[in-house]
């Protein structure tokens, strides 16, 4: 009997190893020479999106990635700003034309610039983690890409981060190897990353602001202190670094959500059944933009400060954080006044 057990077993584990042998080869980059297969992008894709259960108004479109990765389709050599980011940045349930990318690039376009490309490369889930290694093995892989500018739209997935081998992305470098080229582990972190999104409420959902109910007092004790911010602070300069290198200018823009108001100078955050509310996501938030200030302000670095100089109110926000087009095309009229006069 238990012979018998052992052999189903080993039969069972002989044919997902085939299994698994045989998903490798079809869908991971082990053979492949082009850089940009090594880091999982969306690439020549075309997708249809129903943004219909989300926000009044929104419907079914395409959404797009190019063969270079970013959304749409770019010249890259025409390219003035390049826009890095997470899903706010990205945008995934917004058409290409309401996204705050076009409309920013709408307004220079509307005063007689036709010469000021934006390019959206913001990733789902993607921190400055991610930022940082697109600045090394992305975007110097794109040719004829020379931005003028590179704006990093941050903080919220960071808040979400931990972990030193993270941070640092030293890996040794066979698992950085199998990292890059492996089908399967792409698929696992696209699941955990999934996983995390969901617990953070990171995730599209929408969210009846109508029938919110608002409180000014946290879910969950106000942190001490975090040393991740210490990292984010670090990862930051980093990217500082990489984008001069790139002969480009870093800008810098905090973050808000939608889960969180002011009201009477009186700071109220959006009650949930279970988790943290509105004021803890400020609580949690709040570190990394300071940090994001203080960066820019040592550094002599560009920081545009949206998390304080932008107001949003009813209908920007679809859900805790992504915001509606009424929203983007505040986001996109706004960055457009600081960076008129700029670029």
């Amino acid at each position: 009997m238990i012979k018998r057990i052992l052999k189903v077993a080993a039969i069972n584990l002989a044919l997902l190893l085939v299994l698994a042998a045989a998903a490798e080869l079809l869908f991971g980059t082990w053979f492949s020479k082009d850089p940009l297969d090594q880091l999982g992008l969306p690439r020549s894709t075309r997708t249809i999106v129903s943004a219909a259960p989300l926000y009044a108004g929104g419907g079914d479109f395409v959404y797009r990635r190019d063969q270079w990765g970013f959304r749409g389709d770019v010249d890259p050599a025409k390219v003035s700003i390049l826009t890095i980011g997470g899903s706010t940045t990205n945008q995934l349930y917004l058409p290409e034309d309401q996204t705050w990318q076009q409309v920013l690039e709408r307004q220079f376009r509307d005063a007689g610039r036709t010469d000021v490309v934006v390019a959206n490369a913001g990733i789902d889930g993607q921190s400055t983690v991610g930022h940082l290694q697109a600045l090394r093995d992305w975007f110097p892989h794109v040719p004829g890409l020379k931005p003028r500018f590179v704006l990093a739209y941050v903080g919220i997935n960071d808040t979400q981060v931990s972990g030193t081998w993270v941070d640092t992305l030293r890996h040794h470098s066979f698992n950085r190897i199998v990292k890059q080229k492996s089908a399967l582990f792409r698929l696992s972190r696209q699941i955990t990353g999934m996983v995390v999104a969901s617990r953070a409420r990171l995730r599209h959902d929408r969210v009846d602001y109508t029938a919110a109910k608002w409180t000014e007092t946290g879910a969950q004790p106000v942190p001490s202190g975090d040393s991740n911010v210490e990292q984010y602070r670090q990862r930051l300069k980093l990217m500082a670094d990489e984008i001069h290198g790139m002969g480009a200018v870093p800008v810098f823009v905090t973050q808000t959500r939608g889960d969180f108001k002011k009201v009477g100078g009186k700071l109220m955050g959006m009650v949930t059944e279970t988790g943290p509310n509105g004021v803890d996501q400020y609580n949690a938030l709040t570190p990394y933009n300071a940090a994001t200030r203080e960066v820019c302000r040592e550094h002599g670095l560009l920081c545009l400060d949206l998390a304080r100089d932008l107001q949003f109110g009813d209908g920007d926000f679809y859900d805790y954080l992504h915001n509606s087009p009424q929203g983007a095309e505040k986001i996109g009229r706004w960055l457009y006044s600081k960076l008129a006069g700029l670029v």
